[in-house]
């Protein structure tokens, strides 16, 4: 028997009809609630504006000249991460639902809590965690805190960094877009200031000159810029929610990311150059930035930060079953709390492993997500379902394409790759089992 997600997920309009709304996890969004595409672009670029995206560009420029990264972020970043924001964003708006809410759909209700719920989970939590971490450490270089000398001045630091940063996400949505609409600029700010003081240091010159002989190959590098913006393809639902349901709408919200992401990795990567360092903090201090620079840093990494705190705090809600705001402001809490854990104990020694992980996971996730809503239903499922094994083995078969792929047999894009597999055989499993119960109803 199929029901109505509205009846399913007992979507009942318990919003009132102020602008405001209330942030609950497992409900959607009503359309009169719904807001222009510039507001969770707003926020979709303060999700790129975020300290990883200047280390990939200081690791891409010790491989490619200035033109070729040009080359890869075309492919990369302004084709492939556009499409798949795009089309993920517009199931979000079409259904007014969260990624976790959207993946029970699919995967079922336990599954979906249990396998999809841990995947996003760790991918959040170790966003967050990594960007606190070099946070601190640039909060440290600023004050003159030695980590290794005064580790329990280090920990309070990262604490007091961490809570700050969680604010605004439990708060909830309203929150992040005005931090957004403060920090975004004051990021664009200090790219500013990056590029001038780079440029000084080095000379024009030199840097259109640069053409590095480094080992990474081109395939490589747009894999590299897709698996720092692949989590994008499964949480863009839980901001496009509040936009207009329309194809116009969610294509142009993915401009958030390519205007603030294209510069940032040149930026980065410029930066870098004239220092021969990747790492963000160490390259700041050889630039010679002034103390407000690395305020600066802080307050653009915020961005980025408070969209993993609320995602996260989403999805232990859907884990736990809690629907209530109340509840989805104690799990974002919870949510931080875990994740100045991590970063105390060194997640960002595995950065790329990191990376790397994540294009392997989320795509085959993505993937089966997008098939369900475009090539099964768009509207309904079928309750009775609370494991989708189709939706297991479509996920499975995604995996060992992008490993293989991507480790054993190095070729093409495996993130791509393995999304097309994952999402392809659930449409055709899910084909296959529908023409064979007809078949016995007849």
């Amino acid at each position: 028997m199929r029901e109505p997600i509205t009846k399913l997920l007992k979507l009942e309009n318990t919003i009132t009809n102020s602008q405001e709304h209330t942030d609950y996890a497992s409900e959607a969004i009503p359309e009169n609630a719904r807001q222009p595409w510039y507001v969770p672009a707003f926020i979709f670029g303060g999700l790129e504006f975020c300290i990883p995206v200047l280390l990939i560009g200081g690791i891409l420029i010790g491989n490619f000249s200035l033109l070729e990264i040009i080359g890869i972020l075309m492919i990369a970043l302004v084709f492939f991460q556009w499409i798949g924001n795009a089309i993920q964003g517009y199931i979000g708006a079409k259904t007014g639902l969260t990624s976790s809410a959207l993946a029970s759909l699919s995967f079922g209700k336990e599954q979906s809590r249990i396998i999809v719920g841990i995947v996003i989970l760790a991918l959040t939590l170790g966003w967050w965690a990594i960007q606190t971490s070099v946070a601190a450490d640039a909060f440290s270089a600023l004050v003159g805190i030695n980590k290794d000398e005064n580790f329990l001045l280090y920990i309070l630091s990262t604490a007091g960094i961490g809570f700050l940063f969680a604010i605004p996400s439990i708060l909830g949505y309203a929150s992040i877009k005005w931090v957004d609409y403060v920090a975004i600029p004051a990021g664009l700010l200090l790219v500013t200031v990056a590029l001038y003081l780079s440029i000084n240091n080095m000379g024009w010159e030199k840097i259109t000159a640069w053409n590095p002989e480094g080992s990474m190959s081109f395939i490589g590098a747009i894999n590299l810029v897709i698996s720092i913006n692949v989590a994008q393809w499964l949480i863009a639902p839980d901001y496009t929610r509040f936009a207009k349901p329309t194809w116009r709408d969610n294509i142009l919200i993915p401009l958030g990311i390519i205007i603030v992401g294209f510069p940032l990795f040149i930026v980065g990567g410029i930066m870098s150059m004239g220092t021969g360092n990747s790492d963000i903090v160490q390259v700041m201090q050889e630039l010679g930035f002034p103390a407000w620079g690395f305020v600066v840093l802080w307050v653009a990494t915020w961005t980025s930060q408070l969209v993993s705190n609320y995602t996260g705090g989403l999805v232990l809600c859907n884990m736990f079953n809690l629907h209530d705001n109340k509840s989805r402001k104690t799990m974002t809490l919870v949510f931080a709390v875990l994740g100045i854990i991590l970063a105390l104990i060194g997640i960002m020694d595995q950065f790329v492993n990191f990376l790397y992980t994540l294009a392997l996971i989320v795509p085959v996730i993505a993937g089966v997500i997008m098939a369900h809503y475009f090539f099964v239903s768009k509207t309904v499922f079928t309750t009775e379902k609370s494991w989708n094994w189709l939706a297991t083995i479509s996920i499975m078969v995604g995996l060992l394409v992008g490993y293989l792929t991507q480790y054993q047999f190095p070729i093409g894009i495996p993130a791509v790759q393995s999304l097309i597999v994952s999402g392809a055989l659930y449409a055709v499993l899910n084909n296959i089992l529908n023409i064979e119960l007809s078949g016995k109803n007849i």
